[in-house]
């Protein structure tokens, strides 16, 4: 790459579809990298006033993305995520910004779905051609699981660049994400959900084993935290059920006041499911579960055995048995030593792996390696 001179302080460009408070809070850790964050959209309704910043810069199109990196000189450039069709264009105007300028290229990638189920063949071999003179220019492509490692074997032999990172979804801040006090044995046991109501987060499955959980351990509340396209079918069918009075759909809830719902909560559950177009990536809601000191039973769904180990940070069941499910949830409302042996163990493990902070320093070392040289 270029071997102008670099500042005491190089600018970095991160490019980003979307955003939310628990994304870009972490990059205030950055310290060797100075940060210009350019994204398309802020749909989430997550932030507050203090959370907008001079380094947020608004684009609406390729074009006018291609522009604002040039115009903003940065010394690296980092790509959004390449395995998607709709979102080329804007790869692609990236990808010739920093080539214009001879800049070094970061690409990091969460998508583990095979290409080839995901779009099929004919697209799936188009996608690979567009993305090779991408992952040849870049220094460094990062990769978040291991399926996304596949895709990226799939393109080509570009195994040597890549590497494992926890980067864009950085983790936790553990004092923000933190257990509350020792409680005393609580009448009623709570059980918590937070993510999109939508079939693929397994929804329908969690209410339907919530129905032979509390059947069989009546003194439990189900809390679901979130909004999606299936929410009013999931609100029907609590309502009509005969334990619906112990379910509590609070819709929304911004990232910063989840942390207090964690604490209330006796189990986290994430019961994702495969779809042919989508796998959970990470799970994002697992670890903040997790660093709460909060026992997590969700799916053996893509990333999520790489994210949560069984047996040492929750319980792991097959995707779409609300029976296992069920099951799990009355192994740990019944055993409260499980439980919180469970809990103190995922928050072990997540100050280990997860530290937001920690996450910035390693990426930051990485770019600044295989970038710049130094």
């Amino acid at each position: 790459m270029s071997s102008k001179t670099l500042p005491a302080v190089p600018r970095f460009a991160i490019i980003s579809a979307d955003i939310r408070r628990d994304l870009i809070a972490p990059l205030r850790y950055f310290r060797r990298l100075e940060i210009t964050h350019f994204y398309r959209r802020a749909p989430y309704q997550d932030l507050v006033a203090e959370d907008w910043n001079a380094d947020l810069v608004c684009y609406d199109s390729p074009q006018q993305l291609y522009r604002l990196i040039r115009q903003a000189h940065p010394d690296v450039v980092q790509a959004g995520e390449p395995f998607g069709m709709r979102p080329l264009p804007y790869l692609y105007s990236v990808y010739l910004a920093a080539r214009s300028r001879n800049l070094p290229l970061v690409v990091p990638t969460l998508e583990n779905r095979p290409l080839k189920v995901k779009y099929g063949p004919a697209l799936a071999e188009a996608l690979k051609i567009l993305l090779r003179p991408v992952f040849a220019y870049a220094s460094l492509i990062i990769y978040l699981n291991q399926g996304a490692l596949a895709n990226i074997r799939m393109v080509g032999n570009y195994e040597a660049k890549a590497q494992h990172l926890m980067y864009g979804t950085w983790g936790v801040d553990p004092e923000e994400f933190a257990p509350g006090p020792k409680r005393a044995a609580p009448a009623v046991k709570r059980i918590l959900f937070v993510g999109r109501l939508a079939q693929e987060k397994g929804v329908f499955d969690l209410l339907t084993a919530f129905g032979k959980v509390h059947s069989a351990f009546p003194a439990v509340q189900l809390t679901l935290i979130g909004d999606g396209p299936d929410r009013g079918e999931a609100e029907a069918k609590a309502a009509s059920a005969p334990w619906g009075s112990s379910v509590r759909l609070l819709g929304t809830v911004k990232n910063r006041d989840v942390p207090a719902h964690f604490r209330d909560a006796d189990i986290f559950v994430a019961p994702s499911i495969t779809t042919p177009r989508w796998e959970e990536q990470v799970g994002m809601t697992n670890i903040q579960a997790m660093a709460c000191g909060v026992p997590v039973v969700s799916t053996k769904s893509g990333a999520i055995p790489e994210y949560v180990p069984d047996g040492v940070a929750g319980i792991l069941v097959p995707e779409r048995d609300p029976e296992a499910l069920a099951q799990a949830l009355l192994r740990l409302l019944r055993d409260d030593e499980l439980r919180d042996t469970l809990g103190q163990q995922a928050r072990t493990y997540t100050l280990q792996h997860y530290n937001a902070e920690e996450s910035v320093r390693r990426a930051e070392a990485a770019i600044l390696e295989h970038c710049l040289g130094q």
